[in-house]
């Protein structure tokens, strides 16, 4: 199956650190590394799927304007939160939520 429409994906600094963070913490304190790759893998995963159809995930209510819309997945307990930019063809992650 050949997708035209691909979306780049952007995480910035801030998204990378929080992962690094949730992951370092699950291995580590809670002394469960197998719990912290598979999360891991699933996180890339989501990500990776939103390269095609963005905008099939809800969007936030109350957190967008004329100019800028949210939107939010999830994988396990942590909601990821992305923009999409039609215009350049990107997807830019924000955070996570506990």
């Amino acid at each position: 199956m050949i997708y035209l429409n691909k979306y780049h994906i952007l995480p910035t600094v801030t998204f990378k650190e929080e992962l690094e963070e949730i992951i370092y913490y699950v291995k580590r304190k809670l002394k469960e590394p197998l719990v912290a790759k598979r999360f891991y893998n699933d996180v890339i995963k989501e990500i990776n799927s939103l390269a095609f159809m963005p905008d099939r995930c809800k969007q936030i209510e109350g957190m967008h304007d004329e100019t800028r819309i949210l939107r939010k997945t999830s994988v396990n307990n942590y909601i990821i939160i992305y923009e999409v930019n039609n215009n350049t063809r990107t997807s830019l992650y924000f955070t996570y939520i506990s």
